[in-house]
Order: structure tokens, then C-alpha cells, then sequence
């Protein structure tokens, strides 16, 4: 690929008649014409291969190899595109080749002309310096229900194979009494990318003089994605869903769908309006007094069933406006809770596998459980499951409703349990669970919820541990079973103050044991110039009978907060944190620090605090100090009062071992992109801090699978002898997927030089001055016969060109001085040097010869 060609163009406008340059408006200098020719071929393209990104109305849809084909015309090379790839684009061409009886259909295979014969009023825009197509398509002719992030399946990226760590150190030591402690923990979480399967393992290691060593394993698994049914494969040790069930840890595998591999339109419950237009029409959709969706409709019935609508709810007003400027307005109720789905959408679990519960002692028992949801309207999604043990069976059946008063969901379970030696339960448990956003009021309220279970009623989980518990030895009325169970949860916005009010609470109550629990909490927060201030209140409650006796445990815990800054509000910002709190058992605590961040950046963040119990009358003083880097987050802290004291470091991040190489990182998510960009040390990439390392690579530790993302590195920080070819990539990793995003870069060196021609008079202004070898060009000639130039090599010939002439080309020979090693390779190698050189007259044989290599 010729990096010096670049050029925008557009298939819609002649790519010969562009800007004409007068040579006469130019200053002359004396027997040597400025030849600008080279300037006036608009949208010249050298043909070859090129992998380049194709666009859509501005929105990525690919990343393709695309030839451009010589056409032997004044715009040079022509892409060539297959039908495959614009379908997958978003390009609805059957719609198109029936627009008009004198368009045709495109026909299979490769075709390199302009799109515009087979799709009416398509244009496309070519720019080789971003490395982009982009086709600008009428909306009439996309397909429906493609949102801006989405991608299709086939251009979905698998990424490299390559392994994983994430870690997270922590070393504590404490004195307490004259007695010293020490341990160390470390927490990893490893895999490994092979093709499409993804292998997943987590687990802790501890450390302490006397115990010595000892590394707890985790779960183990392998994942790989199904997109054809919309589906992740698990294989190994994971947990079942616990959307309808109780959860438990198995070993077995598991076929679930992913709501990530869907468009943004899909992925949430919206419900569809439909209304009728009595001429063409424009529908406008407000939600909580926001325009979120306008669009014109023909005469008749119209449906929009695409809206990106807030999930959590808020009804939609509808306005239809007619042509004749008359207007009617409808409401679509619009509530939702966890198990609302779109009309038409369907979501569903599927667990084979072995129970392998840690709290279990010996559990061997197998279970079976599926559940599935389909949105059957705009009001009503269904939903079944059912789970299944050697010694339980549970059937579920419920539904999920979108009223005017807000979003329920009902459901009953059956459930049978044979316990080991005592015969069979049987019990049903009902669910309800509600939720309503207030838009007008800013209150969010639900209610998650209520459920009843009748005494012989045990769930997945209780099921399981109960045949242990028997197994052990102990009495099946000694298991509690959970009779019923109510949760509240609402959220105030208080407009008058600007504050925020919540309270949650919940209660419990059991079957076999005498007694409940209950806990409440109740805050409110607000800011006052500058100033941000909280309060809460928390009280739990229990109450059991041992021996015929009532016991009765409670406790309220008050809490205040006040958050100052000191000086002015920035980012680095010095802050006064005061807290105080009391509850009965321990009496009151006051603690009261400042925190803020050392450099502008924020990499380094402190805290200083002084706390004093007032019942123990003890003061301590604590500080911490964090601090992170491209590659590492590191953490300490100190504690000290009366009779102990306490410090710990930290350390946490992760690591990639790819083809390249083992590159560092901060933590790691599910999926990564993995930066390559050759010499570009010290350029920054994305806006995780992250920049390009000694070997050209760099680590975006956090990508959204599934989904359109740009990855963009910042050249500022790199070598000044260092140049992006492309500065942003797009993406759309499965989930899990380490990417490969490649930025070709140009290493050469800048440099000046003053010359003459041959007969002493100065080089013509923008004269073009190419490698004497290879006919690649190195810069032109600028003001005051200076040539300004970047090469790759360290010596070698330029050759200045004029015109076709042998008076018109002269040759300088270069030679650029060693420049250290050490200080080439860092980002301090910046500024130009110039030289004064002599401009030779080129050897007969040689001149006007052009070079293979070159090209306009």
C-alpha cells in the first residue's frame, strides 16, 4: 500500500475536474516553470488491495479487504464490492432493484463500477488517509431494525489466541497486643483464547508463616458463542441462571441466550406503537418529556417496533401530525419489570450438570434445569421453567404484565421433594413483583417482592442442601424453610431541594422457626454550595424462641457525612471528609481526613484521616496511598491507635502473553483490545490511560462484545521520526475475544535542506524531490529553496524534479548523522536538523527517466 497517495473522492462527481492551480499567480523563478499539475488530479486512487473500513451513512459496518481495480481512467483505482458484503452492511438490495423499472439487481460475484446503477441515489466518499469507503445510502433502501452500534454476526471478530491473568495482591501485616500477624493474598483469574473457545479459571492463593501456603481453586470452564441461535456454550464448572430459580453451582454445561448478541432496539423491553395516519404524517414519541423518536409515515395503520426507549419505563405520548397541520395525541403504557421482553423476543437457560456447592459436605446429586420467555405482546410475556434433581422436581409457570398502573409479574411453582428416609414434601410458592416510575413525581417505585410458600414448599437450592443436611444426620424439622418474604424499594427525587430520598427495606419470616428478621434503611443526600451532605438511618431486627424463650436482638445505626472541598473545584482538588455515625452497640464514632489527588492526572490519589471512638475513648490514625499506572495499580495504607498497628501494600492488573509478546495492563474485563502500533512509544490509546510500550503494543482492557467500538490512539507523546498511518480502528469483538487492532506506522526521520541548483539559482518552489532508488517521495521543495523531508534511510540520493527536462532534475547526496540508540528509542527524539547540501546535475543515462515506484 503506497502511503503517499491519500486522497478523498466521491463516485458522484468527475474525479478529473477538481481544483485547477495557475502556475502564472505563483512566483517564478527565473528558466524554471512550477510544474502543479500533480496537484490538479482530484481523487486519484492507485490501484491494489487495500483493508479498509466500510461505512454506511457514517455509521461502521466492516473492516474488509478491498481491491481497487486499475479502471485506466483519471481516478485510477475503483473498489470492488460483493453482494454479500453490502447485505451484511445493511443494504436491503432487493428493495432496491425494485424501486424502478430501469434499476437492476446486482448480481452475485464481484463488481467494479459505481454502486449507483444497482442502488438509486448512492454515493460513496473514499478518504485513503483514514482508510475508509463510506456509501451514503438512502434510508429507504437499509434494512429495518438496524441500530447505529449494531454489526452483523458474520463481521464479528474472533479475535487472536492468546493468554490471560488478572491479579489482585494485597500484603497485610498488623501488631495488636504484642502479637504480630502477616498474611498475604492473591486472587487470579486466568485464561486462555484458542479459535472461538475461550478458557475461563479463577482462583485464591493465601500465605501466612504459620499455615504456610494454600491455593483454593475456583471454577473452571470452556465458552464458546453460538450466533446462529443468539447463545453462549458453557462447558465446565459455572452456576445455574437465577432469573426464575434459585442459583447453585454445577459442573455440567449450559446453553443460554445472550441479549448482548442483539441490536441496541432489541435488547430491552419497549413496547410497539401502533396507531393510524389519515395522510403522510410525522409521529413524534416523547418519554418523560423527551423527544426520543420522530418519524414520517404513509397514509393508513403504521407500527414502530424499533424504539430505544429508557429501559426502566416511563409512558409514551404519542403525537400524530398530519399533513394539514392537524394533530392527535395517545398514551402507550409503559412499565416494566426483569422479565418483560419485546413482542416477538425470546430468552431461555438450559443446565445440565452436577451439583458442586462448597457449602455442601458431599453432595453427588444431578440437576437438570431450563426456563424460557417469550414476549407475546406489547402487555404480556410468558414464561415456564422447570428443575429437576434425583430427589426434587419444580415446575414454574408465570407472566409479566405493562399496565397503566405500573409492571407486574405473577408466577406459581410447584415443587416435590423427596427427603432421604422421612418420605415426600410437596408446597407451592407464589411470587409477586411490581414496579412503577413516576416521571412527573421522580419516584421509582417497586415492590421485589412479595412471595408465600407453603410449609412443604423448598426451592432448587434448599432443596439440595436439605438432602445434605438429612444425609448428616440431622432432623428435617431442625431445616428452615422460608415461609414469606417481602421486599420494598423506593426512590424520591425532591424537586424543591434538589435532594435525593430513598428507603428500602425487608422481612422474613419461617416455617419451623419461631420468630423474624427485619431490616430497614432510610437515607437522604443532597449538595449545598459546593458542599455535599448525607444522612442515613439503618435498623435490623431478629427475633427467635431457644427453650420456650423469646430473644429479641435489634439495633439502629445513624449515620451523618459531609464532604468540603478546599479550594477551588478541580480535578486534583483537596477535600474534607467528616463522618460520624452511632449505633447502641459500639457508641459513637467520629472520623474526620482530607483526600485528593497529587498530580493533575490523577494517578496519584492520598487520604489522611484521624477517627476517635467516644466510648472507648481511643483515638487512630489512618492514610493510604494509591497510585496507578499503564501496567499496574498499586495501593498501601497505614492504621495506628493505642495498642495495634497496621499496613498493608497492594498491587492489582493483568497481563496479556499474545504472538507479540507479554504485554502488561491494568485489570482486565471480559473483552480486550490489544493495540499494536510499531515504534510508537509514548502514543496514548483510548481513554483507559493506557499508552504504546517499547515493543508497539498497548492493552484497551475493557471492550462492549457484540458491538460497533472505536478505538482511537493519540499521537502526542510518540517520536517526532514516528507517523500513524491510521490513528482509529473499529471493532466488534464476540464476547471474551482479545483483538488484534493493527495502526501502521512510517519511521523516518525529518530532516532540512538548504540547496542550490547546479548554476547557483535557487530550487523552484514545490518542486517534488523523491529517493534516487526507489522513486518513493520524500517532500518537495518549500520557500526560499529549503527542502523539507522525512526518510527512511539514514543516507543515500534525492533526486529534485522540475520538470521532464535534464536542466530541470538535479541529485543531493545525504548522509544523516548516527543518532544515539538509547535516545532514539524514547519520546525525546524531536526537532529537525538541517544541512546545506549541493544539488548535482543528473548523469545523462538518468535523466527524466521516471522511477517504478512513483506514482501521483
Amino acid at each position: 500500500m503506497a502511503t503517499e497517495t491519500w486522497a478523498e473522492t466521491s463516485t458522484a462527481e468527475p474525479a478529473g475536474q477538481g481544483v485547477v492551480f495557475d502556475s502564472q499567480m505563483l512566483f517564478q523563478t527565473e528558466g524554471a516553470p512550477i510544474d502543479t499539475s500533480r496537484f490538479e488530479r482530484q481523487g486519484f486512487l492507485i490501484p491494489g488491495n487495500y483493508r479498509i473500513d466500510l461505512l454506511v451513512n457514517g455509521q461502521w459496518r466492516a473492516t474488509q479487504n478491498i481491491e481497487f481495480r486499475d479502471t485506466h481512467g483519471p481516478q485510477g483505482g475503483q473498489p470492488c464490492y460483493e453482494r454479500s458484503l453490502l447485505v451484511r452492511a445493511g443494504i436491503d438490495l432487493d428493495k432496491a432493484a425494485s424501486a424502478q423499472p430501469s434499476v437492476e439487481s446486482m448480481p452475485e460475484g464481484t463488481y467494479c463500477a459505481d454502486l449507483a446503477r444497482y442502488i438509486p441515489g448512492l454515493t460513496t466518499k473514499i478518504d485513503l488517509k483514514k482508510l475508509t469507503i463510506d456509501l451514503s445510502v438512502p434510508q429507504y433502501f437499509l434494512q429495518k431494525g438496524r441500530s447505529k452500534t449494531y454489526v452483523d454476526p458474520a463481521n464479528w471478530d474472533r479475535g487472536i489466541s492468546a493468554g490471560l491473568l488478572n491479579y489482585n495482591t494485597n500484603l497485610f501485616s498488623a501488631q495488636n497486643n504484642g502479637r504480630t500477624q502477616t498474611n498475604a493474598y492473591a486472587g487470579l483469574n486466568m485464561g486462555l483464547n484458542m479459535g472461538s473457545v475461550r478458557l475461563r479459571h479463577n482462583g485464591t492463593l493465601t500465605w501466612s508463616p504459620e499455615a504456610g501456603s494454600r491455593y483454593q481453586r475456583g471454577s473452571i470452564y470452556g465458552q464458546t458463542e453460538l450466533p446462529a441461535w443468539r447463545s453462549q456454550l458453557l462447558v465446565g464448572e459455572s452456576v445455574t441462571d437465577a432469573n426464575l430459580f434459585d442459583s447453585v453451582s454445577f459442573r455440567g454445561a449450559q446453553l443460554t441466550s445472550d441479549d448482548r448478541m442483539l441490536p441496541d432496539n432489541e435488547r430491552f423491553y419497549a413496547p410497539v406503537v401502533r396507531g393510524t395516519a389519515s395522510s403522510n404524517a410525522k409521529v413524534s414519541i416523547y418519554q418523560r418529556g423527551y423527544l426520543i423518536s420522530e418519524t414520517s409515515v404513509a397514509p393508513g395503520p403504521f407500527e414502530i417496533s424499533d424504539l430505544q426507549a429508557a429501559s426502566f419505563g416511563g409512558d409514551l405520548n404519542v403525537t400524530v401530525t398530519e399533513a394539514n397541520g392537524k394533530s392527535s395525541s395517545f398514551t402507550v403504557p409503559f412499565a416494566t419489570t426483569v422479565q418483560l421482553l419485546r413482542p416477538g423476543n425470546s430468552r431461555y437457560s438450559f443446565t445440565a450438570g452436577q451439583v458442586i456447592d462448597p457449602g455442601l459436605s458431599g453432595s453427588n446429586q444431578y440437576v437438570l434445569q431450563g426456563t424460557a420467555q417469550r414476549g407475546l405482546d406489547n402487555d404480556i410475556t410468558g414464561y415456564i421453567g422447570s428443575a429437576v434433581t434425583g430427589s426434587y422436581m419444580s415446575v414454574l409457570m408465570g407472566s409479566a404484565l405493562n399496565t397503566d398502573v405500573g409492571g407486574f409479574a405473577f408466577d406459581v411453582t410447584q415443587a416435590k421433594t423427596n427427603v432421604p428416609r422421612r418420605g415426600r414434601l410437596k408446597g407451592t410458592s407464589l411470587r409477586l413483583s411490581y414496579s412503577k416510575n413516576l416521571p412527573n413525581s421522580g419516584t421509582n417505585f417497586s415492590l421485589l417482592a412479595y412471595r408465600y410458600s407453603t410449609s412443604g414448599y423448598l426451592g432448587l437450592h434448599d432443596a439440595v442442601a436439605l438432602q445434605d443436611f438429612v444425609e448428616g444426620g440431622e432432623r428435617v424439622e431442625a431445616f428452615s424453610r422460608m415461609r414469606d418474604r417481602l421486599d420494598v424499594n423506593i426512590s424520591q427525587q425532591l424537586k424543591a431541594t434538589g435532594g435525593h430520598f430513598y428507603a428500602s427495606g425487608s422481612a422474613l419470616n419461617y416455617w419451623n422457626r419461631q420468630g423474624k428478621a427485619l431490616s430497614f434503611s432510610t437515607g437522604y443526600s443532597n449538595q449545598w454550595r459546593g458542599n455535599s451532605y448525607s444522612f442515613a438511618v439503618q435498623r435490623t431486627l431478629g427475633q427467635n424462641r431457644y427453650s420456650g424463650r423469646r430473644a429479641v436482638s435489634s439495633n439502629t445505626t445513624l449515620s451523618l457525612t459531609l464532604t468540603i472541598p478546599l479550594g477551588r473545584e478541580t480535578r486534583g482538588a483537596t477535600v474534607l471528609n467528616n463522618f460520624v455515625s452511632h449505633d447502641q452497640s459500639t457508641g459513637t464514632h467520629l472520623t474526620s481526613g482530607v483526600s485528593g489527588t497529587v498530580d493533575d492526572a490523577g494517578k496519584a490519589s492520598y487520604a489522611v484521616a484521624v477517627s476517635r471512638d467516644a466510648k472507648q475513648r481511643e483515638t487512630s490514625h489512618n492514610a493510604s496511598l494509591n497510585y496507578s499506572l499503564p501496567q499496574v495499580a498499586l495501593s498501601s495504607s497505614f492504621s495506628q491507635g493505642s495498642d495495634y498497628r497496621q499496613a498493608s501494600v497492594g498491587a492489582s492488573g493483568g497481563m496479556i502473553l499474545h504472538p507479540g509478546g507479554l504485554t502488561f495492563a491494568q485489570t482486565l474485563s471480559e473483552t480486550i483490545g490489544l493495540v499494536y502500533a510499531p515504534h510508537a512509544l509514548g502514543a496514548g490509546v483510548g481513554y483507559s490511560g493506557a499508552r504504546v510500550n517499547g515493543s508497539g503494543y498497548a492493552v484497551v482492557p475493557s471492550l462492549t462484545p457484540f458491538q460497533l467500538n472505536t478505538v482511537d490512539v493519540d499521537p502526542q507523546g510518540m517520536p517526532d521520526d514516528v507517523e500513524l498511518q491510521v490513528s482509529s480502528r473499529n471493532t466488534a469483538p464476540v464476547a471474551g475475544a482479545v483483538v488484534m487492532l493493527a495502526y501502521p506506522t512510517r519511521k523516518a526521520r525529518s530532516f532540512l535542506i538548504n540547496s542550490l541548483q547546479p548554476n547557483g539559482a535557487l530550487l523552484p518552489f514545490a518542486a517534488i524531490a523523491t529517493d534516487a532508488e526507489s522513486g518513493v517521495e520524500m517532500g518537495a521543495v518549500g520557500q526560499g529553496s529549503r527542502l523539507v523531508l522525512r526518510s527512511e534511510k539514514d543516507q543515500g540520493s534525492i533526486r529534485v524534479e522540475w520538470g521532464d527536462q535534464p536542466g530541470q532534475q538535479c541529485l543531493i547526496d545525504y548522509r544523516l548523522p548516527e543518532r544515539d540508540a538509547a535516545s532514539a528509542k524514547t519520546v525525546e527524539a524531536k526537532g529537525y536538523e538541517v544541512f546545506d547540501l549541493p544539488c548535482r546535475p543528473v548523469p545523462p543515462d538518468t535523466a527524466g527517466a521516471p522511477a517504478q515506484a512513483r506514482s501521483d
